[in-house]
């Protein structure tokens, strides 16, 4: 299966299973998993939450231990909150301000998840143990992963 078919029926099975569920923790996790599940070069896949004006909080996740607590001052998912906007590094040795939750990971890429409001709730944080390894499609079909869950904020 390539990449564009696993997309594809990862994005079905999601749709199927959380359509209905109005539960914001069972919805991220159900993801996670999902996209964990097709993705095996994914280290980590899952959310951090938006608990204050400052302060990331790990979960619901997929993968190693993720950092527990993220400043919004600091690293990819912190400048994915203070900018709104998806964040693309495909070799994270080249970022300065990298936080290295798990030494493995090469690549990232992170979502914001804004509510109908358009206020950031969360992030959708994925690592790669493999460079160079997000592209256009990547960022199309995880971007419409990230509008489904924004869409499950009231």
């Amino acid at each position: 299966m390539n990449k564009k078919q696993k997309y594809e029926q990862v994005l079905r099975e999601i749709r199927a299973q959380v359509d209905d569920e109005g539960d914001i923790i069972t919805v991220m996790s159900t993801i996670a998993s999902a996209i964990k599940l097709r993705f095996p070069h994914f280290n980590w896949v899952g959310f951090y939450r938006l608990v204050d004006d400052s302060t990331l909080k790990v979960g619901p996740y997929q993968g190693g231990h993720g950092c527990l607590t993220i400043s919004i001052n600091r690293g990819v998912c912190g400048k994915c909150v203070r900018d709104k906007t998806m964040q693309l590094h495909n070799d994270i040795s080249l970022v300065a301000d990298h936080i290295a939750c798990d030494s493995d990971t090469e690549a990232e890429i992170v979502f914001p998840i804004l509510d109908r409001q358009n206020a950031i709730r969360a992030v959708l944080d994925i690592d790669s143990i493999t460079r160079n390894c997000f592209d256009e499609m990547d960022v199309a079909a995880l971007q419409e992963v990230a509008s489904l869950v924004g869409g499950k904020y009231v």
